[in-house]
């Protein structure tokens, strides 16, 4: 029988492949696992992912029992997408964690103050999205397992400092992303070969744009840019320009929100669903439960191009908060 996989479990899979370290490994076998649909078809599948799981945990319990610890790098993945802070020393990672959820990382002057990455949940509208701070990218410490972290996100922020070197530290980190093969996704139609390389969207945080002097540097520096790269100015200091910044991160994730109704009840719009821009009816009824997307019948929408309670068929595209109506 067809398996029927989503895009999704092929990303977890080259993930899987692309992993440097056990930790990763278990993380992407369990994103894969999570995205296979459960029928007939994916029984052989579904237990082969078992197997490696276990396999892999095993060594792992092994490795612990043996006084090896769990890699700090090993985070699970929460709400609604992953966010990875990546950066030069000193450019402020850690204060837009701080400022944009309710993590506590240690914040200072001095270099090489983070020397582990640390997770956090931003809230932006009514969805969470994990934001994670990192370790300093330089050659001389940054450990392999860093690049299985940020192999794993849904986005990739690079923060540079307006006032110091921006150049330099956009150039230097896209340089060792590269070198481990994690590619702007901006840049995949000018890369000639994609063998074993991971492509992940990329947004550039400009830090310290803190007044309107500060505004025209930024300007001169998108001007003199030879980099193709969406750019976001803001100031953790007053926190300037945060609420678009929220707005590009949500963007660049590429999902919508979707909220569900029951027959003859009302939306509950505190909890939408949240799927991948340009999905489909059929693709959400089956992210509400596999037997929706078998069974469905009708649906009726109201948002977006439609008037209120339309009826769509299955391969109806969903926009942005469309209320949705299903019908088995």
């Amino acid at each position: 029988m067809p398996t029927n996989l989503p895009p999704e479990y092929f990303r977890a899979e080259q993930a899987f492949r692309e992993a440097e370290s056990p930790s990763a490994k278990i993380t992407a076998l369990e994103e894969m696992m999570s995205t296979v649909p459960k029928h007939k078809g994916t029984d052989k599948l579904r237990a082969e992912l078992r197997r490696k799981l276990s396999k892999l945990r095993e060594d792992q319990q092994k490795k612990k029992g043996a006084g090896k610890h769990e890699s700090e790098y090993h985070i699970e993945k929460e709400g609604a997408g992953r966010v990875v802070l990546v950066g030069s020393a000193n450019v402020g990672k850690s204060s837009i964690l701080a400022a944009l959820s309710h993590a506590t990382p240690a914040i200072s002057e001095a270099p090489f103050s983070t020397w582990t990455p640390l997770p956090g949940m931003m809230l932006i509208d009514d969805i969470q999205i994990q934001l994670i701070d990192t370790p300093p990218l330089s050659k001389e410490i940054a450990q392999p397992e860093l690049f299985d972290l940020i192999r794993s996100a849904d986005l990739i922020l690079i923060v540079v400092d307006l006032q110091a070197t921006p150049f330099q530290q956009l150039e230097d980190s896209l340089k060792l992303l590269n070198e481990h093969k994690i590619i702007p996704r901006q840049r995949q139609s000018r890369t000639v070969d994609e063998r074993r390389i991971q492509f992940i969207p990329v947004l550039v945080i400009v830090n310290k744009d803190d007044d309107d002097q500060c505004d025209e540097d930024f300007q001169v520096f998108k001007e003199l840019l030879e980099i193709e790269l969406p750019l976001v100015p803001i100031s953790v200091n007053s926190r300037r320009n945060f609420e678009n910044l929220k707005t590009k991160i949500f963007e660049s994730l590429e999902i919508i929100r979707i909220y569900s109704k029951p027959p003859g009840k009302d939306a509950d719009m505190t909890k939408p669903f949240v799927i991948k821009k340009g999905s489909t009816l059929e693709e959400f009824a089956g992210k509400v439960h596999h037997d929706f997307q078998q069974k469905l019948k009708t649906a009726r929408i109201w948002g977006s191009n439609v008037y209120d309670g339309q009826l769509v068929s299955k391969d109806h595209i969903l926009q942005d908060k469309d209320i949705v109506e299903l019908h088995i």
